[in-house]
């Protein structure tokens, strides 16, 4: 027993250690520092309408603790979602495979170094809540208990699903890559606003469940007639909504009882259910396992080899006899076969389904298609878009990519014309109706989208090397911009106001910065890999 903690220890240890001295856990890190800044500063808030609480360590610790949970929640697992996959890609699995390590050890390894992971982020917010409130204006008084309980009871037993979703997520196949990204991003997003709409302690993620009631029943103590709302998020941006135009009240919390345990309980249960079932999946980095069920489909109709009789006649030529070497390049055939490589794999049923959302771009009213069907219909070819320039890397095919003639003349303009061609044929419908409509700024307001989500894909994919940096980054963006219709970061006009000319000649300049940015990086890497 005390061999199998020691090893569990040193494996989690080990896995934790290589996780945090990343620079993907560091931007990580400083973003959590950042979102809590935000909502110390009133820039992501909660507010009951015109009402909101008083900024003591009851109110900022809930709103805080609520805010840590969504927001680890949906990017704390794209950061842990890495391990089992790095192990795959750097062929250390193979070695831990031949090894006596049990299947549910190596498991088990990863979802508490998951964990630790996340609860590190979280301690680094709930240390920065404490700074903040040290060093400003409380508007109700400090007390460390009331600010750092949201963090233990609500915050910490629900990183522990996420740290088993992402173990689990990992062993299942056809969750590993983008798919599962997008499901699982989804999937959060309704437990999320369902835990704030439904009445259901066990779906009471966020916390908002039992913060409300309590928070309404004080704002009506003091404004009796108050007719209360609800809104949470970047409401500090929108004009009108500072704090100036806010009615205050003053609310002491939550008692925090041990009758709370038992739910929190149960969903650290239900983690641990989770990773387990992870188990059960995991095929060990058997790459029999891992193909069988493509093997099964294949079949083989050439021809067996046979050997011809005598020993082969070789002939030789001399080097006068050689034809001349002749460059053809054409841009055509490059431009086709990068979009080859982008569709390669797709399987038929997701062109039935881009056909059907260019459908309804056409037939739904104008302002149904602006705010719903082109954000759907440029959300799904985010697995080919993540693709661009991280083939190099993926396939370790850098040396015979960049070793070709100008490949950052040549290769890199025609992925980038490829990954443009499927952004203009998936949001067409919509295209071509601002263009026949007349609404000419939301026609730019696409072209510069378009141009936009290649720009970014390209340049984040040629920097990273992977497809996970540009997946998140979209998400986040596509989600808070297009479908929450966030002025600053609605780069698709989808929001049914005017559209702001500003906002496209932003995220326009921004599109050539990362263009650019792209074209140097990628030239960066020549050098280097001829060096």
């Amino acid at each position: 027993m005390m061999q199998t903690a020691a090893l569990l220890f040193q494996l989690t240890l080990g896995d934790f250690r290589e996780r945090t001295r990343r620079y993907s856990f560091l931007i990580t890190l400083l973003g959590t520092l950042f979102f809590g800044f935000l909502v110390i500063t009133g820039k992501w808030a909660l507010r009951l309408g015109e009402y909101r609480g008083e900024y003591n360590s009851a109110w900022v610790g809930s709103l805080m603790g609520s805010a840590c949970t969504i927001m680890l929640g949906m990017i704390g697992f794209f950061l842990i979602k890495n391990s089992l996959s790095r192990d795959r890609r750097t062929r250390v699995g193979e070695i831990l495979a031949a090894t006596p390590l049990s299947n549910r050890l190596y498991i088990a390894s990863k979802f508490i170094s998951n964990y630790a992971v996340l609860m590190l982020m979280a301690a680094a917010m709930a240390v920065a809540a404490v700074l903040m409130q040290l060093i400003s204006a409380v508007e109700g008084g400090f007390n460390l208990w009331a600010l750092l309980a949201p963090f233990l009871f609500i915050c910490l037993p629900v990183l522990t699903l996420v740290a088993a979703a992402g173990v689990l997520f990992e062993s299942i196949r056809v969750l590993r890559g983008t798919f599962g990204n997008i499901l699982y991003f989804m999937a959060a997003e309704v437990v999320i606003v369902s835990s704030f709409l439904v009445n259901i302690p066990w779906l009471d993620f966020s916390g908002l469940g039992l913060f409300l009631p309590s928070m309404q029943e004080a704002a009506l103590a003091v404004y009796p007639d108050a007719k209360l709302g609800f809104e949470m998020g970047f409401v500090g941006f929108v004009p009108g909504t500072s704090h100036a135009t806010m009615h205050l009240f003053h609310w002491d919390g939550i008692s925090w009882s041990p009758g709370m345990m038992p739910l929190r309980l149960l969903w650290m249960g239900a983690a641990v259910g989770l990773a387990g079932l992870a188990t059960v999946f995991f095929d060990r980095f058997d790459p029999a396992r891992t193909r069988r069920l493509k093997a099964g489909k294949r079949t083989n109709n050439k021809p067996p080899l046979t050997e011809s009789p005598g020993d082969p006649k070789i002939s030789l030529i001399s080097w006068s006899e050689l034809e001349p070497v002749t460059f053809n390049f054409s841009f055509l055939r490059m431009w086709q076969a990068e979009i080859r490589l982008l569709v390669k794999g797709s399987h038929w049923s997701w062109y039935v389904v881009a056909i059907g959302l260019l459908v309804v771009e056409l037939a739904v009213p104008y302002e149904y298609a602006r705010a719903y069907a082109l954000p759907m219909a440029w959300i799904w070819p985010l697995a080919m878009w993540s693709s661009m320039g991280t083939r190099e890397t993926r396939f370790n095919t850098g040396q015979l990519v960049f070793s070709s003639p100008y490949p950052e003349k040549r290769q890199l303009p025609a992925m980038w014309a490829g990954g443009l061609t499927i952004a203009m044929l998936t949001g067409s419908g919509m295209i071509m109706r601002a263009f026949v409509a007349g609404e000419f700024e939301h026609l730019a307001a696409l072209l510069v989208g378009a141009f936009f989500i290649v720009n970014l894909a390209l340049f984040l994919g040629v920097v990273s090397g992977t497809k996970k940096l540009f997946e998140v980054t979209y998400l986040i963006i596509w989600y808070v911009g297009a479908i929450n219709h966030l002025p600053q970061l609605d780069f698709l006009g989808a929001a049914s106001t005017a559209i702001s000319s500003v906002v496209s000649q932003v995220y326009l300049g921004i599109s050539v910065v990362l263009l650019l940015g792209a074209i140097v990086f990628r030239r960066w890497q020549l050098i280097r890999g001829s060096q």
